[in-house]
């Protein structure tokens, strides 16, 4: 699962493949063999599913070792949902930047009329002008200060975690040196129940004994090595019996926020990619 981001024309993106719809009616964690000997962990977008496994299929052999990555065995998970709906996030393109206001006495008092992306572009423009003082500045304003993506999890007889990994891909002008992972801030949660744009999710799902790593705080926190986000520590899964896909997940959300913009910061780019990964546990 690798979501990609770029602050200035900031792009959150998963790339992977689509395409092959679930059943309405049983979950195949209680029917796989594979699943119910070995262990499995599903990761699902609200129409289709990517199925990690334990098994070394390439091999004929159980299984991978504790704290290595487990195998995914489908590509059918499409892209992160908006948290709370189950459309994919819309990316900017390179012509895109955030919204920016003007602040007096550090409340935005002036703010660019967007046209409706939640992307500073061309078609933006001031609905009036404004006085320059001693306490104007210059802000990020509106849904661009903040991105949040979610998806599904459930899984079935195996321990796991999920680790992220992030790194600057590019870092173009000023932002080279003004800007770094260290800057933006994630703050990852789990929602246990809830109904997503028609997506009943968690009613048959056990959502005790899961550890969320408070110590992740930034970007900077998952640089250098893959490092734990989440732990589900329950053995038997998340997964409380046999039923519907849908209702036997929980939702994962990431939340993202930019640093206060300063004109110190300078302009630029700034593309930073994140890779989350399942890794088999103890």
């Amino acid at each position: 699962m690798r979501p990609s981001f770029k602050f200035g024309s900031f792009i959150a993106v998963l790339s992977m493949i689509s395409g092959w719809q679930t059943t309405a009616y049983a979950s195949f964690l209680d029917t796989d063999f594979w699943c119910r000997t070995y262990g499995c962990a599903v990761v699902h977008d609200g129409q289709n599913f990517d199925i990690y496994d334990n098994f070394i299929f390439a091999q004929n052999q159980c299984c991978v070792p504790n704290g290595t990555p487990m195998i995914p065995f489908s590509r059918r998970f499409g892209e992160f949902n908006l948290t709370g709906g189950l459309s994919a996030n819309q990316a900017p393109n390179s012509n895109q930047s955030m919204i920016l206001g003007i602040t007096q006495n550090g409340v935005i008092t002036q703010s660019l009329q967007d046209n409706g992306n939640g992307f500073l572009d061309a078609s933006d423009s001031f609905a009036t002008g404004f006085v320059m003082n001693a306490t104007t500045n210059i802000a990020l304003d509106g849904p661009g200060r903040q991105y949040s993506h979610s998806f599904f999890i459930t899984s079935r007889n195996t321990r796991f975690s999920l680790r992220g990994l992030s790194s600057i891909n590019s870092a173009t002008q000023d932002f080279a040196n003004t800007l770094s992972l260290n800057d933006i801030k994630i703050d990852a949660a789990v929602t246990r129940l809830g109904n997503d744009g028609g997506f009943r999710f968690g009613r048959r799902a056990i959502t005790n004994n899961i550890a969320v790593f408070n110590g992740v705080t930034d970007l900077g926190d998952l640089q250098n090595l893959p490092t734990r986000v989440f732990q589900f520590n329950r053995f038997t899964g998340i997964r409380r019996g046999n039923g519907d896909i849908n209702d036997q997940t929980i939702r994962l959300d990431f939340l993202y926020t930019m640093p206060d913009y300063d004109m110190s910061m300078g302009i630029g780019s700034l593309n930073i990619d994140v890779l989350y990964d399942l890794y088999k546990e103890p």
